[in-house]
């Protein structure tokens, strides 16, 4: 190599030298891999000749201990491994294996994991790490909903929501700016908002932890991290799962949902209107997920009776891969079939 100066083999694939390219005058050893066509190089960081070569032996030493143990020789940050994974995965994607949206989950999750681990040597990586992320995500995530409670905001956070809210705010007063639905916030809300964040849940980083175990399980298979370093099972946080409806909000649901079909102006309209709230009615006293009811079809809708010989509607869905069938009470049968109607009568009509 060009920047190679003043080399000295010591032994077969070990050699000590200066570069050109830099203003020291330390001395720098390289060391040949066993069996593979690779080398590892590190500086010595003296200048004295005889400390040198007294070095570059003790490290030579040293890489064939870590090869004979199984322990990595070329240090790695978690942040590259990190975007190693994510090429490999958009590969996959590119093959038909996973779908997009598997794409823009990793993306997203590997943004927190990175700003706990990412300058971190993945070899350094342990146990303490793993079962330490859930309390460090709750301390420093900004959820969502708030299921799981508020935490305070830092003064940094602060400072950023309020700088995001003005900008904002902004924006929506500009002249010739599109109105935008979301309502300026109350001072006393922003205020409220401003100084409380809700919790990042424990599905979401059950979620994260398991491609935190993926970006290990990756860098395992490329001999970065030993075998043995592999995490364990996540930890057991709570399911956090909606709160059923109650009679009350069942109630708004239909009282809303009728008088926003009557509010429509355009035949066309009304009709699209009405299937949507019979289907979101068929949702809710069935517990069918958004990717089940994407599946459904006709044929998949039949009745049957229950233990007691009362009558019922059956469905089956299919949904992530998998298959179940869903009961519907036989009252709601007739919503069923008027939604059947209102769809054939819209498509004659050219709606659909």
């Amino acid at each position: 190599m060009a920047f190679i100066a003043d080399k000295e083999q010591l032994k077969p694939g070990l050699i000590i030298f200066r570069r050109s390219d830099v203003e020291h005058r330390n001395f720098y050893c390289r060391v040949k891999l066993p069996k593979v066509d690779r080398y590892k190089t590190v500086s010595l960081k003296t200048a004295d000749i005889s400390g040198a070569r007294e070095k570059a032996f003790e490290y030579e030493m040293e890489v064939r201990l870590k090869i004979k143990n199984d322990l990595p020789v070329f240090n790695r940050s978690f942040a590259t491994i990190a975007d190693e994974y994510l090429q490999t995965q958009r590969a996959r994607h590119r093959r038909g294996e996973v779908g997009p949206s598997r794409i823009k989950n990793i993306e997203t999750m590997l943004g927190p994991l990175v700003d706990y681990v990412g300058s971190t040597q993945v070899h350094l990586i342990g146990p303490d790490m793993w079962t330490g992320y859930p309390a460090w995500r709750r301390t420093n995530g900004l959820g969502l909903v708030g299921r799981c409670g508020f935490r305070e905001r830092t003064e940094a956070e602060k400072r950023e929501f309020l700088k995001a809210a003005a900008d904002a705010r902004a924006k929506r007063m500009r002249p010739g700016a599109r109105r935008r639905m979301e309502r300026d916030l109350s001072p006393e809300e922003e205020e409220r908002r401003a100084k409380y964040v809700a919790i990042v849940s424990d599905a979401t980083i059950l979620s994260e932890m398991s491609i935190f175990a993926g970006v290990m399980r990756y860098a395992i298979s490329k001999g970065h991290v030993p075998a043995h370093h592999a995490f364990g099972p996540r930890p057991k946080l709570k399911k956090v799962r909606r709160e059923e409806f109650t009679v009350q909000e069942y109630r708004k649901l239909h009282t809303v949902g009728r008088k926003w079909i009557k509010d429509s102006k355009r035949s066309d309209g009304m009709i699209s209107r009405q299937l949507a709230y019979n289907f979101i009615l068929i949702m809710c006293n069935t517990g069918m997920r958004p990717p089940e009811a994407s599946n459904l079809h006709w044929r998949d809708i039949s009745t049957a009776k229950d233990k007691e010989g009362r009558d019922l509607v059956v469905m089956f869905v299919r949904g992530k891969g998998k298959q179940r069938s869903l009961s519907l009470r036989w009252i709601l049968l007739n919503v069923v079939i008027g939604l059947r109607r209102r769809i054939a009568s819209s498509k004659a009509a050219g709606y659909g």
